[in-house]
This record gives C-alpha cells, sequence and structure tokens, in this order.
C-alpha cells in the first residue's frame, strides 16, 4: 500500500505558527514574520473576544459531492492554515528542479488518491528497450513509455465506461469541456439566449455527474508515471546518451550511443518521431516524440483528442518559435500524457485553448529552463488542470504570460494547475476578450492568476496556483483572479521577492466567494495593489480571502468590501507585518476589519499592520485598535520597531 503524504501536510499544519499561542516578545530584536502573525492575530482576536476556533465553517448546508480535494475539506475547517499550506506548497515547487517527482507525489498526496500497487502502470526498473525492427531510427525508451501510456490510457477508458466509445467518454471528448469554454460574443447575446446557454451548461453538469462520480478516485495524478517521462529528459539520464553539461549534445557521441539518423522525421509503431539537427528545423502535424539539439526551430503542431497518446518534446537551444494548430496541442495532457522542456533561448510559445501545461483527464507540463520567453493562450492554458494536473515550470529570464481566460494557474473540477517562476522580471496578463455577466462591455472575466472554480452546486473545484520566487513582477487582471477562487476550492498566488505590482477590478488579490478558499502572500518588496472591491482579503458567502505581505513599503487602494472585509458569514483578513505602507478606500463603512452581521453568525474581518509608521485614508490609525459598526470586525496597527534615525522620513 502506497503511503498518503497527507498526514505530513496536516501535521506541518497542525504545528504552524498561526496556531501557536505563545505571544512574540517584541520587547527586544524583531522576531520572524510568522512570529509576528502569531502575535498579531492573537492580540486582536482577544480585543473582539474571538479565538482561532471560531475561524471554521460548516459543510452540512449540502450533500458533499465526490470530486472535492481533501486540502480543501481540511483548510475550510482550519482556513487560518493557508499560510502554512502556501509556504510548504511554495517549498515543495522551488524543488521542482531537482526532484519534480517529490513535486507530483505532493500534489498525488493533498487530492488523497494515491492506490495501491494494484493501478501502478509502468517499469519500475526503466530498462532501456530498443526496437530496430520497428524503424530505423532508435529511439530512447520509447516503447516503455508507449507500453506505460497504452496501460494508463486502458484503466482510463474502462474507468469513463468499459472503451473509448462508451457514453461518459463521449460526453467528456465533446461536451464537458463546454462548461469551460465561453463565448466571447456573450454581449451581444439577448437576456433569453443566456438564460438557454446557462440552463444548457447546468444540464451539462448534472448530467456529468451523474455519469461520472464512479471516476472521481481514478489517480489522475501519478507520481511514477510522470517520474519516467521527466527521468528521460533529466540531465543524468540524457548524459548517458552523449549529452554532456551544459546539455549541447555532441553530434558524434549521440550517433555513437544511438546510431539516430539525424533530420529524421518519419511514422513508425509507436507514433511520428523526429530528431532534428543543429540547424533551423520546422516540424508540422501530430507528433509522439521530437529531439531537437539546437537551432532556431519552429514547432506547429495538432493534436487528435479523438486518438489520444503522450507527446515528448526537447529542445536543447536556440530562440524556438511554438504554435499551436489545434486544442490540446503543446504540452496538453488529453487522456495521457505530455511533457515538453525546453533548455534555453528566448522563446515564443503561442497556444489556443488546452495548451501550455494543461492537464485535462491527463498531465501536461511544460518546462521552459533558460531564456526571456512569452507565453500566449486562450482558454485552460498556462498552468491549468481538471481531473489531471497541468504545471507551467520556467527557470530564468524575463517573461510575458498572456492569456484570456482560465489560465495562469488555475483548477477547474478535480484538478490542479499551477505556475513556478524561479527568476526575473516578469509580467502576467489576462486579456478583456470574454464579458463579465453583470458587466458586459465593461469588464471581463479573468478567472486566472492563481484562481480555482467548481461548477455551483454540483461539482466541487480545484487548486490553483502561481509561485514567483523572484524580479518585479506585475499581474494584471479583471474579474477573479490574484489568489481567488468561487466554489469549494482553493486559488492561491504565491510571490516571494520584488516590487510588484497588483492590478485587478473584483473578487481578486485574496478573496474566495460562495463556499471557498483564496490566498494572495507576498514575501517582501515595496509594492502596489490595486483593486475595486470584494478583494485585498475579502471573504465572501461561507468563504475566506486572505492577504498577507510579510514586507516592504506598500501601496494598497480600493473602493470597498476591501482590506479585511468579511461579508454573509465570510472570513476576511489583511495583515501586513512589516514597512511604511499606505492604506486608500472609498467606502470606509466596510474596509480595513468590517465584519458583516448578515445571517446566522455573522462575519469576521480583521486588519492587522505589525510594524511601521503608515498612512491611513480610513478607518485605521497608528498604534492603535479600532472597531468597525459590524459583527466582528477590527484593525490594529503597532509600531513595534524604531525606524534608524538616519532613515528617511
Amino acid at each position: 500500500m502506497k503511503t498518503s503524504i497527507f498526514p505530513l501536510i496536516a501535521a506541518i499544519l497542525l504545528f504552524s505558527p498561526v496556531f501557536s499561542q505563545d505571544t512574540a516578545d517584541t520587547t527586544s530584536k524583531a522576531p520572524d514574520t510568522d512570529s509576528l502573525l502569531a502575535a498579531g492575530l492573537d492580540e486582536i482576536l482577544s480585543y473582539l473576544h474571538l479565538s482561532k476556533d471560531d475561524f471554521v465553517f460548516r459543510d452540512d448546508y449540502l450533500k458533499k459531492d465526490p470530486y472535492r480535494l481533501a486540502v480543501i475539506d481540511s483548510l475550510m475547517a482550519h482556513p487560518l492554515n493557508m499560510v502554512p499550506f502556501t509556504d510548504s506548497c511554495a517549498r515543495i515547487m522551488r524543488g521542482f528542479e531537482k526532484t519534480p517527482g517529490v513535486v507530483t507525489e505532493f500534489f498525488s498526496g493533498i487530492r488523497g488518491v494515491l492506490k495501491d500497487d494494484s493501478t501502478s502502470i509502468g517499469d519500475d526498473t526503466y530498462e532501456l528497450a530498443l526496437n530496430p525492427t520497428e524503424s530505423a531510427i532508435v529511439w530512447p525508451r520509447c516503447y516503455d513509455i508507449h507500453t506505460m501510456m497504452s496501460a494508463y490510457q486502458q484503466i482510463l477508458f474502462e474507468a469513463l465506461g468499459g472503451d473509448w466509445d462508451s457514453n461518459l467518454n463521449q460526453f467528456i471528448r465533446n461536451k464537458y469541456k463546454e462548461l469551460i469554454l465561453e463565448d466571447e460574443n456573450f454581449k451581444n447575446q439577448t437576456a433569453e439566449e443566456m438564460d438557454s446557454i446557462q440552463h444548457l451548461e447546468d444540464g451539462y453538469a448534472r448530467q456529468f455527474s451523474e455519469l461520472a462520480a464512479k471516476i472521481s478516485d481514478f489517480p489522475f495524478l501519478h507520481f511514477a508515471d510522470v517520474n519516467l517521462l521527466l527521468d528521460i529528459m533529466a540531465d543524468h539520464a540524457l548524459s548517458r546518451f552523449g549529452f554532456s553539461d551544459p546539455l549541447v549534445p555532441s553530434g558524434d557521441n549521440l550517433m555513437d550511443s544511438l546510431g539516430l539518423m539525424w533530420n529524421a522525421d518519419r511514422e513508425t509503431d509507436l507514433g511520428r518521431m523526429a530528431v532534428g539537427t543543429f540547424g533551423n528545423d520546422t516540424y508540422r502535424g501530430d507528433y509522439f516524440m521530437i529531439i531537437d539539439p539546437g537551432g532556431d526551430d519552429s514547432y506547429y503542431l495538432t493534436y487528435d483528442i479523438e486518438n489520444p497518446h503522450p507527446t515528448i518534446i526537447a529542445d536543447f537551444g536556440g530562440d524556438d518559435f511554438y504554435k499551436a494548430e489545434s486544442d490540446f496541442a503543446l504540452a496538453s495532457g488529453a487522456f495521457s500524457y505530455s511533457l515538453l522542456v525546453d533548455y534555453e533561448g528566448d522563446d515564443i510559445y503561442r497556444g489556443k485553448n488546452f495548451s501550455l501545461g494543461s492537464g485535462y483527464f491527463g498531465q501536461g507540463i511544460l518546462w521552459d529552463k533558460k531564456g526571456n520567453d512569452s507565453y500566449f493562450g486562450d482558454t485552460f492554458t498556462q498552468g491549468a488542470g481538471t481531473f489531471g494536473l497541468g504545471l507551467l515550470i520556467d527557470g530564468q529570464g524575463n517573461d510575458t504570460y498572456t492569456g484570456n481566460l482560465y489560465c495562469q494557474g488555475m483548477g477547474f473540477v478535480r484538478g490542479i494547475g499551477g505556475i513556478a517562476d524561479y527568476d526575473g522580471n516578469d509580467t502576467y496578463t489576462v486579456q478583456p476578450k470574454y464579458p463579465e455577466v453583470f458587466h458586459p462591455g465593461q469588464h471581463y472575466q479573468s478567472l486566472s492568476q492563481g484562481f480555482a472554480i467548481g461548477f455551483r452546486p454540483k461539482l466541487s473545484g480545484g487548486f490553483g496556483f502561481i509561485c514567483d520566487y523572484g524580479g518585479n513582477d506585475a499581474y494584471i487582471a479583471d474579474f477573479f483572479a490574484q489568489g481567488s477562487s468561487y466554489w469549494w476550492s482553493l486559488g492561491m498566488l504565491y510571490d516571494k521577492s520584488g516590487n510588484d505590482q497588483y492590478l485587478s477590478y473584483q473578487y481578486a488579490q485574496g478573496a474566495g466567494a460562495h463556499m471557498t478558499l483564496g490566498i494572495l502572500l507576498d514575501g517582501g518588496g515595496d509594492d502596489v495593489y490595486r483593486s475595486h472591491g470584494v478583494a485585498q482579503g475579502c471573504g465572501h458567502d461561507y468563504s475566506c480571502g486572505w492577504l498577507l505581505d510579510r514586507g516592504g513599503d506598500d501601496i494598497y487602494t480600493s473602493e470597498g468590501l476591501s482590506q479585511g472585509a468579511g461579508q454573509a458569514n465570510g472570513f476576511g483578513l489583511f495583515t501586513d507585518l512589516t514597512g511604511r505602507d499606505g492604506y486608500y478606500v472609498f467606502n470606509k463603512a466596510n474596509c480595513q476589519g468590517y465584519g458583516n452581521p448578515r445571517r446566522d453568525y455573522g462575519s469576521i474581518g480583521l486588519f492587522l499592520d505589525m510594524d511601521g509608521k503608515d498612512h491611513y485614508d480610513g478607518q485605521g490609525t497608528n498604534n492603535r485598535f479600532w472597531t468597525i459598526p459590524s459583527k466582528w470586525g477590527g484593525g490594529l496597527d503597532r509600531e513595534l520597531f524604531k525606524a534608524d534615525s538616519t532613515e528617511a522620513k
């Protein structure tokens, strides 16, 4: 029996500083930010006659569906644990380059779907299988991969109803994706047309729920399989085939090791395969595997979802151009696995829907190790997953991420999607393409940038995240973005350092709406946050939203229901731990520590600033505690450490 790592995660959360009852000693040296947070929460809760045990959501308002992720169930019961969970996730994602298997095992664990050995797929010995009679080209390990994928797909098809043509399987290939895709002409539709579309989608969700309950625990994230794929591309594996540091292959060594024919592109029993040259090569069509040693290459790729298969691409150098000529192309695991690894160069990736690290009942990973790269896609792209895992990993460089909907770290039903960017000044933009239903022509749906969503009320959502570890970054979106979520989901945006900008309109920057969780955690830097409302640490309708900034001189601007606001039995937390900050709000009555008294037991809104001489345009004041007329709402500002006398005022 394989052991789930979920108990380990639970232990990390249980003993986290947030749950510590010890107040930090603030009279001597500055404590760490975790201790500051714990001390601040203890103090403000004591003033409001609350305890950490008051932060819990009931889950008996509706029947629990079979698609809920285990970690979301746990965090809904203990939402204050979002901070240690975020830190744990960020630490694990930081190690992807060295230990990718740990990352995929972690995701399998938080889904609670690790199975016993009877569901294992593939050969753990990873023996090199060569069959020169199949082709003039000898392909490293392809036979093992193909066998593994065939076994995986057979198990998947059986789970989906017995065969590839089962009712459930056909439904997923055709109708299920309509729950994700949107019509950009939405603003031109009549009320009757919009209502008809909504009823149709509701019917699809109900039909899927009835058909698919039996596959809810299928191991779509199977870390052993991902390890096999990544092992093929990892440095130590490639070195045995003549690739030497810095992974620029020697033609003679490669020829001697593999007997490969340069500039080979042909159909084999395993699928279409190609080996490129050091020149500028062009690839067109639907491939199983491409290995290219260098040059400025162009890829125009397609994928036939009616005939799913794994796709593996390794490009070792050059400024490359990748373009998806169909949906489900370019690092899109659709009923299978897809891996694209680019080792260096300033590359351009142009995807369509379901691309650039997307998992659609499978796993898709795009791993770009070095270069100033540009990523473009439409819907369900740049780290998106449903019933699977989608990851976009970028190692070095100043990168640009541009999408339209459900992108840049997005988790849909039973899915996990994320971006990890390790260095560089990056820009994340969600373009205004798909109109927002209540503001057509004025605002647009983003549903991206560390966002997750379910389909209310039948299908719980997933886990979407961004982990960015360095650089001065910009995040630009409209509705639902930047560490937010909807309906039994978890949205997370973690930015470790740099002077960052967060621009959005509503339901953003650490916000949750309708039984869900959202967090934005910024580790340091002089940052700018701007939103309209239901943002910057806001929980609405049995939800928790949290914005935590650990350091830097920051500026926060919002219209209303922000900066620590709880609405309709929600929890909103805003915590800035150090730095000289500016807080500006238009509606001073429902910001900076406001808990709406509506329904049942009311709401909780907390505002906490633990250090620095700050400027307030709102309820807050330096070095004092305040309350706002509401159920449970208040703020606390502390100036714990005197600034250096030489510091500019």
